[in-house]
């Protein structure tokens, strides 16, 4: 089988991370003379070489403790229509708020479309969003603290208080993995729960960032009702229930 444009790439871009750990997308789409969104679309699939995690292109051999997350990552689906997604919703950040991230590859993206230029604060429990907003220049970033799982990349809280009690946000982006009418927004684990609940209770602004392939789905563990979402940002149009609940 004759060799792609694609597996060109991505052996360029592993030879490019001999003996490194990660190297900024940017760099590395100047390095190949493509664009930085050629690269997201090589690294939409799973491989076994190189992934691309907050802003940067993550060596996967050299990472070895990270494997399990870096696998997960990658396994993703609808990955051009959350970078739509990441674009609108970005547009509602504004100078000097301070803006609560929830976990998740479309947060990601919705940090990775914020002006470099805008400062703000962002406030996270996942560590691939901590990444992200770590890159952002004139972002002061906070990550929530605790026990550390590696198989969702989150930290959760150890006791009944955590740094964000004492935190109000302008902005709260949340994710979801099933949106349904009946049942509300739900998400797998249910170590998430505590801060997902708080920040909703204390943000003024709740926006749901979700892509089509959530909605009419159900998991586990429940986030809130869809009455406590303010807006609701998606990448097409909603099913017909949908936008006359809304």
């Amino acid at each position: 089988m004759s060799e792609t444009k694609r597996d060109k790439r991505l052996k360029q871009l592993s030879e490019l991370l001999v003996g490194r750990e990660k190297l900024h997308l940017k760099d590395a789409a100047d390095r190949l003379s493509v664009s930085e969104m050629t690269i997201r679309r090589d690294l939409s699939e799973s491989n076994p070489l190189v992934s691309l995690i907050g802003g940067y292109i993550i060596n996967k051999q050299i990472n070895a403790p990270e494997r399990e997350y870096v696998i997960n990552e990658q396994t993703i689906n609808n990955v051009n229509e959350k970078i739509r997604i990441g674009e609108r919703a970005a547009n509602l950040v504004a100078e000097n708020q301070t803006v609560f991230f929830d976990n998740g590859t479309t947060i990601v993206h919705v940090i990775q479309s914020i002006s470099d230029d805008l400062c703000f604060t962002g406030v996270c429990f996942s560590l691939n969003v901590f990444l992200a907003l770590k890159n952002k220049p004139n972002c002061k970033p906070v990550l929530c603290g605790g026990g550390y799982d590696p198989k969702f990349n989150n930290f959760y809280p150890l006791g009944v208080n955590s740094e964000i009690d004492n935190i109000r946000f302008d902005v709260v982006f949340l994710s979801a993995a099933g949106v349904d009418i009946n049942h509300g927004i739900t998400c797998y684990s249910f170590h998430e729960l505590p801060y997902k609940m708080r920040a909703i209770k204390q943000g003024k602004n709740v926006i749901l960032a979700a892509d089509h392939s959530k909605f009419g789905k159900v998991k586990s563990a429940f986030v809130c009702k869809l009455s406590d979402v303010h807006q609701v940002i998606t990448d097409s149009e909603l099913p017909d229930e949908y936008k006359a609940y809304f």
